[in-house]
């Protein structure tokens, strides 16, 4: 990390901590359904009124809990159907998701919000393939990740442009450095479970050995990362040619192609999710 990018986190810690800078919150609905859900005595009802408070989050679970990359039986028409025939699992991941993508939502005016929304869901969805090809993971826990993964842009793009010191160019150039460091923050502050912690704060690490044989959800999101972004040229063109622990775990036997073309199927989900 360079001196500039240590200095001005250093800055945005301070600020942070004597709450000059607030970081976003976890949209309530998201917060209270996670709660819920890890209550072993929580019902359908319950979850059913919980998420009925937000109508268009209700609205959009129904839509896409009868997307074809999810649809368990017949297709739905109520809530309380998606409910049951989701599992109480699925609807916080994708209560989660879907007031996430919402919150981003707000901005969609912005070319480059749009730009964010859109990588961050063929991440997420490239995720979630990669993940299925490993028995020991969890596809829906690696398709959160993936959305959430460059997170910590979003309150580091509003500091740095706080910054008159700083050109264009520059602020580019530390937000891909710190993105990372503040990514994982505001993941801890959310409680999200660790493993997202771990994707958000190492999926720059492309080159990362973990030292074991079988990928991890961190080599998920660096496979995910360069199989979208690919190394022919931009940011990764630096990696083509090298040999990359997370795409041997995560891609070997798999074609790319393959891995592309299943990836479509939840890409239609997430596109649902934002325009439902």
């Amino acid at each position: 990390m360079s001196g500039r990018a240590k200095q001005l986190l250093a800055i945005l810690q301070r600020d942070i901590a004597e709450n000059r800078v607030i970081l976003p919150s976890l949209p309530e609905v998201a917060f209270r359904v996670r709660q819920l859900t890890a209550d072993p005595d929580c019902s359908v009802a319950q979850l059913e009124h919980e998420i009925t408070k937000d109508a268009a989050i209700a609205a959009r679970l129904v839509k896409v809990s009868n997307s074809t990359a999810v649809l368990r039986g017949k297709p739905v028409s109520s809530l309380h159907q998606a409910i049951t025939n989701l599992g109480f699992d699925l609807v916080r991941s994708l209560v989660t998701q879907l007031a996430i993508l919402q919150t981003m939502q707000h901005h969609k005016s912005d070319a480059r919000m749009r730009g964010f929304v859109a990588g961050s869901l063929r991440i997420s969805a490239l995720s979630h393939t990669l993940a299925g090809y490993q028995k020991h993971l969890d596809p829906e826990q690696a398709a959160l990740g993936g959305l959430l993964h460059d997170i910590g842009k979003l309150p580091l793009r509003e500091f740095l442009g706080q910054r008159a010191e700083l050109n264009d160019q520059q602020r580019l150039h530390v937000e891909q450095i710190l993105h990372p460091v503040v990514g994982a923050l505001m993941l801890r502050r959310w409680q999200m479970p660790e493993a997202l912690v771990e994707m958000a704060r190492h999926h720059e690490k492309i080159l990362r050995e973990s030292g074991q044989a079988r990928a991890d959800y961190v080599d998920i999101v660096i496979a995910a990362n360069l199989l979208h972004y690919g190394t022919e040229s931009g940011r990764y063109a630096h990696y083509a040619g090298l040999d990359i622990p997370a795409l041997n775990k995560c891609v070997h036997g798999h074609a790319e192609e393959q891995v592309h073309q299943t990836t479509e199927e939840r890409m239609a989900m997430g596109l649902n999710m934002i325009d439902a």
